[in-house]
């Protein structure tokens, strides 16, 4: 329901009644449709750390990576839904997305950590590159099924394979020199210099071939 009406959009009665039981057993567990956005962050975020540590071993192949892809749109099939609907429930409740927020960025830090850790190699900033995949893995797993009739999903995995295999390989930003602002402007005439032979070479094939 979170996932297809939204948060806002989403009422007691239409939990209770997905759920088949009663608005007063509802109340039994819950007080509000809050305390259920609470919850199932609670088991989304445990069983989530759960998928990154099987990450360590599968992520050291291609094959493994792909594969640790897959079971991660099966864990979203059942918890993707509160990614949106925290997002939405965020913008109006300042408890929510700071305790949200807490929680994503330690997951996001541990799945950084044993992403780059795959390739034998320590991120400088692991939450960072966390936050990216994690956003990457929801809005394709999203996309995947909105355009299911186009796009299949796994060929959405295959390609997520793959940029993540890149991403754990990256060079780090801090462990290149920062350049000094000489070094700026001559990187700077280079490109524009490159820039300008290869439209010199176009325009001279262009002429050749009238």
């Amino acid at each position: 329901m979170f996932l297809t009406r939204g948060y806002a959009g989403t009422t007691v009665d239409e939990i209770a009644n997905i759920a088949d039981v009663s608005r007063a057993s509802f109340y039994t567990y819950f007080q509000t449709k809050r305390d259920v956005l609470l919850a199932v962050g609670e088991l989304a975020a445990s069983q989530s750390l759960e998928a990154i540590e099987t990450l360590a071993a599968l992520g050291t192949t291609r094959s493994g990576l792909r594969l640790w892809v897959c079971d991660y749109f099966e864990l979203l099939d059942v918890h993707g839904s509160f990614a949106f609907a925290w997002t939405q429930a965020a913008h109006d409740d300042e408890e929510i997305r700071l305790a949200g927020m807490q929680r994503h960025l330690d997951i996001c830090q541990r799945l950084g950590e044993v992403l780059a850790g795959t390739a034998g190699r320590v991120c400088d900033r692991p939450e960072l590159l966390g936050l990216v995949v994690s956003s990457v893995l929801e809005r394709s797993w999203s996309y995947s099924q909105l355009y299911g009739e186009r796009i299949s999903r796994p060929d959405v995995i295959d390609q997520l394979g793959g940029a993540l295999w890149g991403l754990a390989r990256q060079r780090s930003a801090d462990s290149r020199p920062a350049l000094q602002l000489g070094e700026q402007r001559l990187a700077v005439r280079h490109t524009a210099g490159e820039r300008a032979r290869i439209a010199t070479t176009q325009r001279k094939r262009s002429l050749g071939h009238q």
